[in-house]
């Protein structure tokens, strides 16, 4: 499953590079949306709405490939 996630955060960047940016800062950096809002120079209602969309998207890659 782990080369699944991997998988669909690659689809990812190339379909949204900015969203796939926000999934790793968020999943794997463990940034608040803050930090992430301050470090993509965004406002946090951006950073909640592209991480939800983000994680739908990925949620559907890997059901897909399942």
């Amino acid at each position: 499953k782990i080369l699944l996630i991997d998988e669909a955060l690659e689809q990812l960047k190339q379909a949204d590079p900015e969203k796939a940016q926000i999934v790793v800062l968020k999943f794997f950096g463990g940034l608040t949306n803050q930090e992430v809002a301050q470090s993509l120079g965004v406002t946090e209602r951006t950073v909640e709405r592209q991480w939800a969309f983000a994680k739908a998207w990925m949620f559907r890659y890997i059901q897909t490939e399942l």
